[in-house]
């Protein structure tokens, strides 16, 4: 009689086991997902946004780390500006980002700011 019961609770703990393992196998998708899809997704969605907001004018920084400004925008290009009179097109998605001038505070006193006292040009303090 015990022979029949072990016979008949070997499929249930087979099956249990089976379904542990999807459980397991869904779990790791679940995490690929959420670790490395997602914000991969919202990446590209801010870059895309980044690049169809590019207008003359805007100075920014390519992929390939060249700087420059922005002189025409078309449909799936732009044309930059490096350096005075030298032009460059090239496609939206190798503008990498938008570089911000930044600019003092008005708060800020005249004498920290970096660029107050150096007249010499030598990139020494007069001090």
């Amino acid at each position: 009689m015990q022979g029949l019961i072990n016979l008949a609770a070997q499929p249930q703990g087979q099956g249990s086991g089976l379904i542990g393992q999807v459980l397991i196998f869904v779990l790791i998708i679940a995490v690929f997902y959420l670790l490395f899809f997602r914000p991969q997704q919202k990446r590209r969605q801010q870059e895309l946004q980044m690049q169809s907001a590019l207008t003359p004018g805007t100075e920014v920084m390519t992929k390939a780390g060249i700087y420059g400004t922005i002189v025409e925008v078309h449909d799936d290009d732009v044309e930059l500006e490096i350096s005075p009179g030298t032009r460059i097109r090239m496609v939206k998605a190798g503008v990498g980002e938008v570089i911000t001038p930044q600019e003092p505070d008005d708060d800020t006193p005249v004498e920290d700011r970096p660029d107050f006292g150096n007249d010499s040009g030598d990139g020494q303090d007069k001090s």
